[in-house]
């Protein structure tokens, strides 16, 4: 496992305020065949903090998704953590690559929150 190659040619997109409607434009650029999987989660966490007067789930439905397009914005950062997803979901792979490819998801996924200003 590497540490993520840089994307000479940059983002696809910039890193888009956490706000539903920018998410979602960032989601339908990078993304499109995840616009459905966003629509239905955000009437998910609409229906949960109406239910339980809570913006608890908005927030988190946010973070999700200012997660998943700081990933996807960066198609080398996305394939990397495919790729380490990969390896800690193979039965066969040796316990130290899959401790070293939970390391690397763990750090992808901070770099994308820390990215996304979370």
């Amino acid at each position: 496992m590497t540490t993520q190659p840089i994307d000479s040619a940059g983002p696809l997109v910039p890193m888009p305020a956490m706000t539903r409607e920018a998410l979602r434009e960032a989601v339908r650029h990078i993304r499109p065949l995840n616009l459905a999987q966003f629509d239905r989660e955000l009437g998910e966490a609409f229906d949960q903090s109406v239910q339980t007067g809570s913006i608890g789930w908005m927030r988190g439905f946010l973070v999700k998704w200012a997660t998943f397009v700081a990933i996807e914005r960066w198609p080398s950062r996305a394939a990397a953590l495919r790729e380490a997803e990969g390896v800690v979901d193979d039965p066969s792979a040796d316990e130290g690559v899959v401790r070293q490819a939970q390391r690397e998801i763990a750090r992808i996924l901070g770099e994308a929150q820390r990215e996304a200003g979370l």
